[in-house]
């Protein structure tokens, strides 16, 4: 809870100098240029973790399919019962409220706006690239050519997450500052903010246990690595400490929650114009409110990022509530 008021004190303070230099934005234009390079580095440094850890790199087989058949699973009942929610509140792809008008016109007619932009295709494309890279940097020099430095690259490359993630946020809230949309916004679609991450998390804890009981999981796991919503260094660790009949299931989770939270990176800039603003929220999980909220401010649109910090918070809650409670019993 700490390095979350940390980050969000980033975000909060960029945002009221944003703020109150809205007429200097082309001088300061720097700033926003920064995001996207941020984003690229954070990846790399994320994939080298990934590639030094050997329970990723060794769960990579059959652990692996399971964990991304629930990924998939888990994530699509998110989209799904997001998308339910909007239908109901009457709201387009964008979040924007429609009139009964509108919706006939939305039928009948085909927007520009949902084409994939050449850019989306190639953060897409460069993203994917540094997790590889990375990655494989980390599995064949790091951990293959220099094992005695793991540990002190594990807490070097760590802190080094924490400061460009405290980076990354001040980018976003100076965006978001020069903007100056998002409380109209917040105030136009008012309460309605708060059903999307309650359907994000239902969503994905329903279909998610189910993939889970289908691979022969019982109920208890199946629900514990569902709720683990991408949240890699906790979930696991309370499944496993749980006794080693659970250490299967520890791994499956660890490998879903880094999938997701890669999935949410990749496939955020690809699905969001596709298939809606709103639905890209619930595919990474506890990112949703730090590592991919830019990705999805960049994305979408300045207004998305409310409703991705509130999906984001809501699953980290229920993370830290549901897993010991779930393996308490």
């Amino acid at each position: 809870m700490g390095l979350l008021l940390l980050y969000w004190s980033f975000m909060v303070a960029a945002y009221i100098i944003a703020a109150k230099n809205r007429h200097r934005a082309d001088k300061l234009a720097f700033i926003q240029k920064a995001l996207m390079p941020i984003v690229y580095i954070m990846v790399l440094i994320m994939g080298l973790r990934m590639g030094i850890n050997e329970q990723v790199t060794s769960n990579l087989g059959t652990i692996g399919v399971q964990s991304l058949v629930i990924t998939i699973f888990a994530v699509g009942g998110s989209m799904v019962f997001i998308t339910v929610v909007r239908k109901i509140m009457r709201m387009d792809k964008y979040g924007n409220l429609k009139s009964s008008k509108e919706i006939e016109q939305e039928h009948s007619s085909s927007s520009g706006d949902s084409k994939l932009s050449k850019s989306d295709i190639q953060s897409t494309v460069i993203i994917l690239g540094f997790v590889v890279v990375g990655m494989a940097a980390g599995y064949f020099i790091i951990a293959g050519m220099m094992p005695q430095i793991l540990d002190e690259f594990e807490v070097i490359s760590g802190h080094s997450l924490t400061v460009f993630l405290c980076c990354l946020l001040f980018c976003v809230g100076f965006d978001l500052g020069i903007a100056g949309t998002v409380v109209s916004n917040i105030k136009e679609v008012g309460a309605r903010a708060l059903a999307f991450p309650f359907a994000a998390v239902i969503g994905s804890l329903i279909i998610g246990t189910a993939a889970g009981m289908f691979f022969g999981f019982s109920l208890k796991e199946g629900l514990a690595i569902s709720a683990g919503f991408g949240w890699y260094t906790y979930a696991p660790t309370v499944i496993a400490s749980a006794g080693s009949e659970y250490m299967i299931a520890s791994a499956v989770s660890f490998m879903h929650n880094v999938i997701r939270e890669v999935a949410g990176i990749v496939l955020i800039p690809i699905l969001g114009k596709k298939i809606g603003y709103l639905e890209v929220t619930g595919i990474p999980g506890v990112a949703a409110m730090d590592v991919c909220m830019p990705i999805v401010e960049r994305s979408c649109r300045h207004d998305t990022v409310v409703y991705s910090f509130a999906v984001g918070l809501l699953m980290c809650l229920t993370t830290s509530i549901v897993v010991p409670m779930v393996m308490g019993l």
